[in-house]
C-alpha cells in the first residue's frame, strides 16, 4: 500500500492549532507493504513472470515519480508513533483512532496504513468515511466518535483518498485479486471525474456519497483535464477536498487532549511488490 500526502495537516491542542505531526511541507507517502500472500488465509492474485523485473521497475518508478518520497506503510507508521509517543504522550491506552478512507477493501489489505494503525496499535477503528474516502460522517460522526476519548485523553484522525497502479504502472488501474482485468482505483473518483466531464448529473439522495464527490470535484474537473496526469492530479485534488472537509468537522470540544490529523493518498501497489 502507499500513502501519499502532500503536506501534513496538524495538531490541535486546548483548542489551539499548533505546527502539525510532522514539518510543514514534508511530502508524506506511502509505498506499500505489498505480498502475495499473508495471515488469516489471504490470496491474492498472482502477478505473470514477466512482471518480475522490467515492468515491476517500472510501475515502481512511474508511482515514484507521481508521488516523490514515497515510504511504506510501515515506516509512516514508525515515523507517526515516535512523535505521538514522546512529544505528546498519546498511547494506545489514552489514544481513540478513526480513520476517513475509502471503503474500497483493497485499501484493507495487509501492509495498508489504516490497517496496520487498526490491527497492529489501536486495535479498533471508528470509520467516518465511505467511497473516495470523504468524512461523510460529518460533525455528528466526529462528536460523537470524539467523545468516547478515555478521560483527558487524545484523538488521532487518518485520512485520504487512494490510487491505485496497474502491473505496468498506469495510475488509476488496479489488478484485483480473481480478476484477469483491471479495473479502477479509485473507482468512486474515477466515476466522479467522468460523470463531471460528460455533462451535468442532478443530485441523487440515493447515491449522496458519489452526489458529493461530483460537486466537490466538478469546479476542478477542467484542471486535472488539462493536467499531464489526469488520474495523478484527480487523487491531489480529491485530497485538497477531504481535507478541507476534515478540517471543517473537527473541533477540540472533546476535553483537555490532543487532536492529531494525518491526511495524504493511499497508493496501492500491484500484488507481489515488497514494500
Amino acid at each position: 500500500m502507499a500513502f501519499a500526502q502532500s503536506k501534513p495537516v496538524g495538531e490541535r491542542r486546548r483548542g489551539s492549532v499548533g505546527m502539525g505531526l510532522f514539518a510543514a511541507g514534508v511530502a508524506l507517502v506511502v509505498l506499500g507493504n505489498f505480498r502475495s500472500g499473508g495471515k488469516h488465509g489471504e490470496k491474492h492474485a498472482v502477478m505473470p513472470e514477466a512482471f518480475f523485473g522490467l515492468k515491476r521497475m517500472q510501475a515502481a518508478h512511474i508511482a515514484k515519480e507521481a508521488f516523490p518520497g514515497a515510504m511504506t506503510g510501515a515506516a509512516v507508521m514508525s515515523k507517526a508513533l515516535w512523535p505521538l509517543w514522546w512529544k505528546y504522550a498519546m498511547k494506545r491506552g489514552n489514544t481513540i483512532y478513526a480513520q476517513s478512507l475509502c471503503a474500497d477493501e483493497i485499501n484493507s489489505d495487509k501492509g495498508h496504513l489504516g490497517r496496520l494503525f487498526t490491527e497492529y496499535y489501536y486495535n479498533r477503528v471508528f470509520p467516518l468515511g465511505g467511497i473516495g474516502g470523504a468524512p461523510y460522517g460529518g460533525k455528528t460522526g466526529f462528536g460523537a466518535f470524539s467523545h468516547h476519548v478515555p478521560d483527558g485523553g487524545n484523538v488521532f484522525v487518518l485520512f485520504g483518498p487512494h490510487i491505485g497502479f496497474s502491473p505496468k504502472g498506469e495510475p488509476g488501474k488496479f489488478l484485483r485479486s480473481g480478476q484477469k482485468k483491471l479495473s479502477t482505483s479509485c473507482g468512486a473518483l474515477c466515476a466522479a471525474y467522468k460523470q463531471c466531464t460528460s455533462g451535468s448529473m442532478p443530485a441523487d439522495p440515493k447515491d449522496m456519497e458519489q452526489t458529493w464527490l461530483r460537486e466537490k470535484l466538478g469546479p476542478k474537473c477542467e484542471e486535472i483535464r488539462k493536467s499531464s496526469n489526469a488520474m495523478v492530479e484527480l487523487a491531489l485534488q480529491a485530497y485538497k477536498v477531504i481535507e478541507e472537509e476534515i478540517l471543517s468537522i473537527v473541533n477540540t470540544g472533546f476535553g483537555t487532549g490532543n487532536l492529531v490529523l494525518l491526511g495524504g493518498i493511499q497508493i496501492n501497489m500491484p500484488y507481489g511488490m515488497p514494500g
